[in-house]
């Protein structure tokens, strides 16, 4: 993989942990919509950094989400499990978009910055891996954050 695809994959993790640490700031100040808004957007980033690492993007939101599915969760490369989390994210912060129809609640909010964290702490160890690969690259994607913790 070329250099600079993986320091724009590696920008972009970094930007996913940013936005997830904006929702947590949200979900603190009770700002059910927005914690539900930023949630998606740590996972799009996440997402955004996966498909760096094919060399592949979108402006269209609906297409990176796409590329994902078929590029790294029908390949098995990614766990189902976090195509569904995205998934959810995208439909929550969509429906959250026309709050006179849809509400957040707080327990949806507060699982939904944990699902995230899983996510981003799964694609941070993709990207180590394939860094690790790359001798010419090395370092962290995510230097310096210790949200990824074991959890076991």
């Amino acid at each position: 993989m070329q250099d600079m695809f993986i320091d724009l994959a590696k920008y972009r993790i970094q930007r996913a942990i940013e936005s997830k640490a904006d929702a947590v700031l949200l979900l603190k100040a009770d700002n059910l919509t927005e914690t539900a808004n930023r949630v998606y957007q740590a996972n799009y980033y996440a997402v955004k950094s996966l498909l760096a690492t094919r060399m592949k993007d979108s402006t269209k939101h609906q297409r990176v989400l796409n590329m994902f599915q078929e590029l790294f969760v029908q390949t098995g490369d990614v766990p189902n499990e976090y195509g569904l989390i995205v998934d959810r994210s995208y439909h929550t912060r969509d429906e959250g978009d026309r709050p006179d129809q849809f509400q957040v609640n707080r327990e949806d909010a507060a699982r939904m910055i944990g699902e995230s964290e899983r996510f981003i702490c799964f694609v941070r160890e993709y990207l180590k891996q394939l860094i690790m690969a790359n001798p010419r690259k090395g370092g962290d994607p995510m230097e310096g954050v210790d949200e990824c913790k074991e959890e076991h």
